[in-house]
């Protein structure tokens, strides 16, 4: 009997959790909020701010001044970085599994 092949979290599964999660709260989020609500990830700030700036970039996700004075920034995601998100969980197992994607990326 073969056991399940595991991988350890890669880039990709950072990014699918990090949109995963924007998409799930789909409300204005500081870096703070992103960092401890990101499922199964271990982001510093440095990393999450380098990866956001990312989003920003494709167009993934937008990006005002916070409300919170405690908050430089907040950030939430846009139409077209949801439909990313959709696109990356829409693989079949099999495709998921060559690309060492973890499994029990949902949207909710």
């Amino acid at each position: 009997m073969a056991s399940e092949r595991r991988f350890n979290q890669t880039p990709g599964d950072t990014n699918i959790s990090i949109l995963g999660y924007l998409t799930k709260i789909g409300t204005w989020l500081n870096l703070r909020q992103i960092t401890t609500g990101t499922p199964g990830s271990d982001l510093n700030r440095d990393r999450l701010k380098k990866i956001i700036e990312g989003f920003i970039s494709k167009g993934f996700v937008e990006l005002r001044d916070s409300e919170n004075p405690q908050a430089k920034y907040e950030y939430k995601i846009t139409d077209k970085g949801k439909e990313t998100f959709r696109k990356c969980i829409s693989f079949e197992p099999d495709l998921r599994f060559v690309l060492g994607l973890q499994r029990g990326e949902k949207e909710e």
